[in-house]
């Protein structure tokens, strides 16, 4: 996510905008949350400054995604993410495209009306 920013803005797919600082912040901010979200596992581990013990935190991570094709994963994702609820979840994808059409409609209402 932040690499795809950092390359739209590296090829001048925000050219023009009056706005570089704001820009800046937002780019920051994003960087924040992705750093935190990779991270996190390891810092908030009680053993984070013992070399084995990190080393098995990095084996059990990508274990977890690629050991027998990523079988784990998988199974924790059907058994956790897929489960039927009621109602609309926020994980739903649905939720987000109607959101991003509704800002768009909402953009594009402002810049008609100015």
């Amino acid at each position: 996510l932040f690499v795809g920013a950092l390359l739209i803005a590296g090829v001048g797919g925000i050219s023009g905008a009056e706005a570089s600082g704001e820009l800046a912040w937002i780019l920051v901010s994003l960087a924040l949350t992705i750093v935190s979200w990779l991270f996190a596992p390891y810092i908030f581990n009680p053993y984070q400054f013992q070399a084995r013990a990190f080393g098995n935190d990095v084996r059990c991570l990508v274990s977890f995604f690629m050991h027998d094709g990523g079988r784990h994963w998988i199974d924790w994702y059907e058994k956790t993410q897929l489960k039927r609820g009621s109602g609309r979840s926020v994980v739903d994808i649905s939720f987000f495209v109607a959101a991003f059409l509704l800002v768009s409609w909402y953009a594009m209402m402002n810049v008609k009306i100015e």
